[in-house]
């Protein structure tokens, strides 16, 4: 009896460090996936940063050719 009370301890044993190595790599997992969420939303700020000010002086420049066509037409 006492050879299956030690095998049963040491697999039991063997199964708490597993349980534990796999619930660190899940909290590992779990920040990774946050900074890369964080990291994809940062770079998707930034675009849409850069597409409002693209989209600004096209329109400007719409407006100042607009302007300087109706003056030449006029002039």
């Amino acid at each position: 009896m006492t050879e299956f009370d030690d095998l049963t301890k040491r697999i039991l044993d063997k199964l708490d460090a597993t349980d534990e190595k796999i619930d660190d790599l899940c909290g590992r997992m779990m920040k990774i996936e946050i900074e890369l969420k964080t990291h994809f939303d940062e770079i998707e700020a930034k675009q849409s940063g850069k597409d409002r000010k693209f989209y600004i002086i096209i329109g400007v420049m719409a407006t100042c050719f607009t302007l300087f066509e109706l003056l030449q037409g006029v002039i």
